[in-house]
């Protein structure tokens, strides 16, 4: 039985302040893409992707223009009533998903960074879930100039480029994207940026280094946007000790990651239906243990 605790009832009670008692029926379809996206944000929060920073999105499965992701909250508090539908072009937003009486400017302001979300959405129409963290193992990389290469099979996505992942570095931007009299403060807050961030991607590599920030993951669902940012950490971790261990042995090298081929089949395996599920099934079941995560839609 789980603990009602004094946050449980703070969250209750803002929610019936913006209206929480509005009945709203979403298509069963965007309800459990939300079930999905609170999890998400729970688990990327558990896993420590993320801390009070960080988001993750979804496609709104009714209306490819659109997407779904929280307003402005600590991912770990999400819960129906933060999430907002919104249109991919200019990242606007058109009503709280769960409480359609909220519209327009009514709506609590938003990540300043949804254009992370808003263009790589724009950039890619086969891309579903978005994933954004600042994982600090992972910032390493890209503050080293250094690409990451798949080590490990279930981090098959991060891909196996000469170069390794494509790093976006915000400072280098040219000042028609960037102008000189605009915030250089690392953060994607218009559509320009997010066009410059969507373009770094490659063929190839599911993720994108963001120097001094963090890291841009695309998938196919929320689900597998999830997976990949948490294995895509893991991955950080292995190649950091891979690459001292080759330092510190006789003639030793960087570590060369996994073959092509290799990578991809390992993704294909991994990210399969079947495997993302029995993750999923596990994280879930260690989120719903603790009461800081609500779960409002299957609770």
């Amino acid at each position: 039985m789980k603990i009602v605790t004094f946050q449980t009832l703070a969250i209750l009670f803002w929610q019936g302040c913006i209206g929480y008692g509005q009945v709203v029926s979403p298509s069963t379809n965007v309800t459990n893409v939300a079930i999905d996206l609170l999890d998400g944000s729970h688990i990327l929060h558990f896993l420590d992707v993320v801390d009070a920073f960080g988001h993750v999105s979804a496609r709104n499965p009714d209306n490819a223009s659109q997407f779904i992701m929280s307003f402005a909250i600590a991912p770990a508090l999400a819960t129906s009533q933060s999430l907002v539908t919104y249109e991919i072009d200019n990242a606007t937003a058109v009503q709280l998903t769960f409480n359609t009486s909220v519209i327009g400017d009514a709506v609590p302001s938003g990540f300043l960074e949804r254009y992370i979300h808003s263009q790589i959405y724009n950039a890619f129409p086969n891309i579903t879930g978005v994933v954004h963290a600042h994982t600090i193992n992972v910032i390493s990389f890209a503050a080293a100039e250094v690409g990451m290469r798949a080590q490990m099979g279930s981090a098959g996505s991060v891909g196996t480029l000469a170069n390794g992942t494509p790093i976006f570095d915000f400072d280098s931007l040219p000042t028609s994207i960037l102008p000189e009299n605009a915030p250089h403060n690392l953060l994607i807050g218009n559509e320009v940026l997010g066009d410059a961030l969507a373009d770094t991607f490659q063929n190839g590599s599911e993720v994108v280094l963001m120097k001094g920030h963090g890291m841009a993951i695309r998938g196919t669902s929320v689900r597998n946007a999830v997976f990949r940012a948490f294995y895509t950490m893991q991955n950080a971790e292995v190649q950091s000790t891979a690459t001292l261990l080759g330092a510190l042995a006789l003639g030793g090298q960087a570590p060369v990651g996994l073959p092509p081929r290799v990578a991809m089949d390992a993704t294909v395996t991994f990210e399969s239906d079947s495997l993302l599920s029995r993750a999923w099934a596990l994280w879930t079941a260690q989120v719903d243990q603790l009461p800081l995560y609500v779960n409002d839609l299957r609770s």
